[in-house]
C-alpha cells in the first residue's frame, strides 16, 4: 500500500520531465542552488504544490482542485488514476480530501524513497530517476 501511495502522490504533483538533463521542477525547489534538494526544500516545494492546488484557500484539495491544477501545468501523464485515485492513496481518514499534513506525510515518504544513497538530498539524478519510476508504476500493480 505503501508503494501505491508513493506513486499516486508522484503522479499527482510530477511535473512532466524534459528530456534534457535540466529539470525545471528541481531547479525550482533547489532554493539554494546547490545541486541538491534537501528534505527541507522537498518539503518546502510540496507545500507550494499543495498551495498552488488548493484554489479556493480552504486547506483541503479536492479531486476536482487537482485536476485543475493539474491542467495548468500541462500533466497529462497516463498513469491510469484519476485525482480522486490519487487522493484516496494518501488520504489517511478516508474523506475523499487532501489535507496538508496528508500530503506532507506521502510527500516525506516519497522523498526517502528517492534518495537512493541515504544522504538526505536528491542530486538531479535521483530527483529525475525517483519521479520517473514512481509515475511510470501501474498503481494497481503495486501491493
Amino acid at each position: 500500500m505503501k508503494r501505491f501511495a508513493l506513486c499516486a502522490l508522484a503522479s499527482a504533483f510530477a511535473l512532466p520531465l524534459p528530456a534534457a538533463d535540466s529539470n525545471p521542477m528541481f531547479r525550482k525547489m533547489d532554493a539554494n542552488q546547490d545541486g541538491r534538494v534537501s528534505a527541507r526544500e522537498h518539503a518546502r516545494g510540496a507545500g507550494a504544490m499543495f498551495r498552488a492546488m488548493d484554489a479556493d484557500r480552504n486547506g483541503r484539495v479536492t479531486a476536482a482542485e487537482m485536476t485543475a491544477a493539474q491542467a495548468k501545468v500541462g500533466n497529462q501523464r497516463a498513469d491510469g488514476m484519476d485525482s480522486a485515485g490519487k487522493i484516496r492513496a494518501v488520504d489517511r481518514n478516508g474523506d475523499g480530501v487532501l489535507t496538508p499534513r496528508e500530503h506532507a506525510a506521502g510527500s516525506r515518504a516519497m522523498f526517502t524513497r528517492m534518495d537512493r544513497d541515504g544522504n538526505g538530498a536528491l542530486d538531479e539524478r535521483e530527483f529525475a530517476a525517483g519521479h520517473a519510476v514512481l509515475a511510470a508504476r501501474s498503481p494497481m500493480g503495486l501491493r
